[in-house]
């Protein structure tokens, strides 16, 4: 596949080579937070091993990805309401300008028969 880098990692001893579109850069991060809440969860108490650690890490970070996609979709329809609420004031401006114009011209017509009357 083209544009698949392998990048060699390790977290906690165990070596990986992971396979990704991604920089390389980018897989280390991820795998340098992944260990470090590894870490932090076998720091916790004596007896969590490192496959506890690991459910309990991807645990947290499944909990995460939900509460942001709730998020997201939660914005995504704020934009919606927004982009609505703006079409519609939009469409009010555009309305309220013609009807400007409209008593402007009934005006200088009011204001030329006037002069007219005189």
């Amino acid at each position: 596949m083209a544009g698949q880098n392998k990048i060699r990692v390790e977290i906690c001893g165990s070596r990986y080579v992971v396979s990704s579109n991604e920089s390389p850069e980018y897989v280390k991060r991820l795998v340098n937070t992944i260990e470090n809440k590894v870490k932090t969860i076998m720091d916790s108490g004596p007896s969590v091993t490192l496959n506890d650690a690991y459910f309990l890490a991807l645990l947290s970070y499944a909990d995460l990805y939900e509460k942001s996609e709730l998020n997201a979709d939660h914005i995504r329809s704020q934009l919606t309401e927004y982009l609505e609420d703006s079409t519609k004031a939009k469409l009010e401006v555009d309305e309220y300008r013609r009807e400007n114009e409209k008593l402007k011209r009934e005006i200088d017509i009011l204001r030329q028969n006037i002069g007219r009357d005189h």
